[in-house]
């Protein structure tokens, strides 16, 4: 007895080897699905930015102060490119870096960065230094790891050793931004920022050598330029070439850090919290 053919018995030869083909480049696309979907929700997660959402309707002001723990509920995690793309609320923080202790009697600078002109955001525009925290990250890791990765491992060594890291307010304050339509696509920021002062009192001698910031400082391949500006000197900029900075509301986030920074001056009654 003759067994009967099954299906592709049945069928013409170069009609099987195309069901093959066919069947192979399903699976080929199906496994490397799941590997990006594990390289990016696995070996990636740590730089994932953790998302919130309001509680009971509460929409705060911009600037407003907001206590995250009682108006915000956790929501997931994201990369910062989604965060940014769908207006999620997230963490972060802008740092006040000055070049003296506040309890000297010279007026400090604060260390201004340029963005460079290829990047998306604020492309070519003048801003302090700033970083979203990413998953499972405190405020002061966040911050810690902003010096790091913008300035390098020595100058935050350097502010270990002879500086100091303190907020510049108790709670953190509620910015948002419609950038509005790029060549990536629309990105609406949703931050609540936490404001931190770095004092880097540059003058001291390590070692009888005279230490400046030029090799202590490795910048960010992000950053274009840099100045040191009293807040006298950024207001009058601000005045002369309004342009040269991103957006109102950012000047806005970073007068407000500049009050806060005179008033500590003034009080000279805060502690560090290294």
């Amino acid at each position: 007895m003759i067994p009967k053919k099954g299906y592709f018995g049945r069928l013409p030869k170069r009609n099987c080897i195309f069901i093959f083909f066919l069947c192979f480049v399903v699976l080929v696309r199906f496994n490397t699905t799941i590997f990006l979907q594990i390289n990016n929700n696995g070996f990636n997660h740590l730089h994932d930015v953790e998302v919130f959402r309001r509680v009971n309707f509460y929409h705060p002001l911009h600037l407003q102060p907001i206590d995250p723990r009682i108006h915000l509920k956790h929501a997931g995690f994201e990369s910062i490119d989604v965060v940014h793309r769908k207006g999620y609320i997230h963490m972060g923080t802008w740092i006040h870096v000055i070049d003296s202790s506040l309890k000297s009697h010279s007026e400090p600078r604060i260390l201004m960065i340029k963005r460079k002109e290829e990047l998306v955001t604020c492309p070519g525009k003048w801003s302090l230094v700033g970083e979203h925290a990413y998953r499972d990250e405190s405020p002061l890791d966040n911050v810690r790891r902003g010096l790091k990765e913008e300035l390098g491992s020595s100058f935050l060594d350097y502010v270990d050793k002879y500086g100091s890291i303190t907020k510049l307010m108790d709670l953190p304050v509620y910015f948002e931004l419609d950038y509005g339509p790029s060549k990536v696509g629309r990105r609406i920021d949703k931050q609540v920022t936490h404001l931190w002062l770095v004092e880097a009192p540059i003058e001291r001698n390590v070692s009888n050598d005279r230490v400046t910031f030029e090799n202590i400082i490795e910048f960010d391949h992000e950053v274009a330029d840099h100045a040191w500006k009293s807040t006298d000197e950024i207001e009058n900029w601000i005045k002369v070439d309004k342009n040269a900075f991103c957006h109102d509301r950012i000047l806005n986030l970073m007068m407000l850090g500049f009050r806060q920074l005179q008033s500590k001056r003034q009080s000279n009654t805060f502690g560090s919290i290294r």
